[in-house]
């Protein structure tokens, strides 16, 4: 995600990552020019129960990244 965030920074393009889960000084990636950070996982859950439902839990998680996106968005323009 480092390096993803790095070009986008300096091609002048906002960046946000999406994740499994955030661990201990996550928001380290923001000095790389990532803006945002979301997680796939919606609830406690076990490891196994995660990477099972894997699929899932990135897509609905994509789904949440790009509604907040665009909320920010619609605010923005009032």
């Amino acid at each position: 995600m480092q390096g993803v965030g790095e070009h986008a920074a300096a091609k002048g393009v906002v960046a946000v990552g999406l994740s499994g889960s955030l661990g201990r000084d996550a928001d380290r990636i923001f000095d790389h020019g990532i803006a945002s950070l979301m997680t796939t996982v919606d609830a406690p859950m076990p490891l196994e129960e995660a990477l099972g439902r894997a699929e899932e839990l990135y897509y609905l998680g994509a789904v949440r990244m790009f509604r907040f996106l665009r909320a920010g968005m619609d605010i923005a323009r009032r």
